[in-house]
């Protein structure tokens, strides 16, 4: 099940209260000409800036800082950047018709031929931006007490006859911070889906939601899944889909940031369950904030999802029953915030945020968090370390990939793996185990503490004659420049080689020899002279006889 949150202002079922500067607005009940409810609101709009509006919305509103949403079937109105769909509100004296959407900016299309549109009211206390004024001055309009909502239009020709060409259906609104939607309800073995939503969304004549074909799925309002106080268990589960997450009317006037928000919420006593298999999730306009960090969820799994364009991204600890994402790509995210989940297999191609494509800090258990990659998109790191302590932090990391970053360290590019800052000054060590690619650092402005980046890396020394016959039984010797033995005296096998583990920070210079014992053929000691870089190193030393 699910549960539309949002406030109505007026279900348009009734004339009472409507207003307008066409034909007297009336109640239309026929099916394909309403969308919720028994009827909607219907009047004649021609080639001029027109409206219609209604008293009736419940009493005086405080719409400041909330999201208001209307109903309308109209397929002949201009350019969103000529007005051609307006959103009207009024405080008694002064009436004004916000430009939001138009013809080539249609919100949310639903059928039978309507669409959903909203108007951040926030946005335009902010910044008016291109309106209509119906009455009295934009200026003047006081958006924490409005007593009127409606609708206006600029048509692209005059109409004809004494036929209604615009029908209004519900209005509703909800505050900023709020969520519009709930999907909820579903059990361990029939979750909820997204057709079930829909099939919701239709019945009641919402407008949150759409399904334009196959398996893709819109979502106009915010949106929250599960339950957050106790009521009743909450499974859902998605597989094969595609979501767009729509923070505009597509094209037309954007929503505030951070006013676009989706979640998975808890409580203690209800079991909360949210998977997400093979889903692709595409935002457009204002990006949704997408917070699954409930420490009550019981099940959280994430698997093959895709996430495009989204905004902050936070998940949850480890714990509940199953918690994870596992084999995930997020192109061009905010910053994403791991915690302590389980992880293995996560793709960041590049990000919205230069400080990280994700965040480390005290509560973070990078330890939990496998086999990362991070494409580089030419700006911004991979990973904000954020710290406030004194005492050395250590970072443990597995099977990282990097590409496209740069190499040097301790500069000030702002494109390399790692940004450190640590408000104390404390020292930070990055232990890298089975890594691929040059993991580089760059500390934040201000922090003056040690960055250490030990990555562990193949060292490996074959050795042959010059007819590229491997030696058995030379005697390797290697150490760093400083004097820290790396290989120390091993002899190479059947093959000719010697090979062990680096664990230091690269690019290391370092130095060494071959030499081959008094067994017939004896050999020239040769010098090794050589560098460990990301990717290790392998060396092949020739050696020439002595006899």
């Amino acid at each position: 099940m699910s549960t539309d949150l949002r406030t109505t202002l007026n279900a348009c079922d009734s004339a009472t209260g409507f207003l307008g500067d066409g034909p007297t607005p009336t109640v239309n009940t026929t099916t394909g000409q309403r969308y919720e409810g028994s009827g909607s609101i219907q009047s004649q709009h021609t080639n001029a800036d027109e409206h219609m509006y209604t008293t009736s919305i419940g009493g005086t509103r405080d719409l400041s800082d909330s999201t208001v949403y209307w109903l309308l079937k109209d397929n002949l109105v201009d350019t969103y950047a000529n007005g051609g769909t307006q959103g009207v509100i009024g405080d008694g004296t002064d009436r004004i018709g916000y430009d939001m959407a138009g013809n080539n900016a249609v919100g949310l299309p639903l059928v039978p031929f309507y669409n959903a549109y909203k108007l951040d009211v926030s946005v335009v206390v902010a910044t008016p931006g291109s309106f209509n004024a119906y009455a009295g001055t934009e200026a003047n309009l006081d958006q924490t007490a409005i007593t009127s909502v409606g609708i206006g239009t600029l048509h692209l020709a005059k109409a004809v006859g004494n036929v209604a060409n615009i029908f209004l259906d519900r209005m509703s609104f909800h505050t900023n911070g709020a969520y519009a939607l709930r999907i909820n309800g579903g059990t361990s073995g029939t979750p909820e889906t997204m057709a079930d939503v829909q099939g919701d969304d239709v019945t009641n004549g919402w407008g949150l939601t759409n399904n334009p074909l196959g398996e893709q799925y819109g979502f106009f309002g915010s949106t929250e899944w599960g339950e957050p106080a106790a009521n009743a268990d909450a499974y859902f589960t998605a597989t094969g889909e595609q979501w767009f997450w729509i923070g505009d009317n597509a094209g037309g006037r954007a929503i505030g940031t951070g006013n676009f928000l989706f979640r998975v919420v808890a409580n203690a006593t209800d079991t909360i369950s949210f998977v997400l298999n093979n889903v692709v999730i595409v935002n457009t306009g204002t990006r949704a904030i997408f917070d699954m960090s409930d420490t009550n969820i019981d099940t959280l799994s994430l698997t093959a999802v895709t996430m495009t364009n989204i905004g902050a991204i936070t998940f949850p600890v480890t714990g509940g029953t199953s918690r994870l994402a596992n084999d995930c790509i997020f192109n061009n995210c905010d910053q994403v915030y791991l915690s302590t989940l389980p992880c293995d297999g996560l793709v960041f191609n590049g990000s919205n945020d230069p400080l990280g494509a994700i965040l480390w800090d005290a509560s973070s258990d990078e330890e939990a968090q496998d086999n990362l990659t991070f494409n580089s998109d030419g700006t911004g790191h991979a990973i904000e370390i954020s710290l406030n302590t004194a005492s050395l932090t250590t970072f443990n990391i597995d099977g990282y990939e990097v590409s496209g970053y740069e190499t040097t360290s301790n500069g000030s590019t702002g494109n390399t793996v790692f940004l450190v800052d640590n408000a104390a000054d404390g020292d930070v060590t990055i232990n890298v185990s089975n890594g691929t690619g040059t993991f580089s650092y760059e500390r934040a402005a201000g922090y003056t503490g040690t960055v250490t980046v030990n990555q562990t890396v193949t060292v490996t020394i074959t050795v042959q004659d010059t007819d590229g016959n491997p030696i058995e039984g030379a005697k390797v010797f290697l150490e760093e420049s400083g004097g820290t033995d790396i290989i120390s005296f091993d002899i190479t096998n059947v093959s000719g080689i010697v090979t062990t583990s680096y664990a230091g920070s690269t690019p290391q210079s370092v130095v060494g020899y071959v030499a081959k014992g008094t067994n017939s053929p004896v050999y020239k000691r040769v010098n090794i002279n050589d560098t460990i870089g990301a990717s290790g190193l392998s060396a092949t030393i020739t050696m020439v006889s002595d006899e």
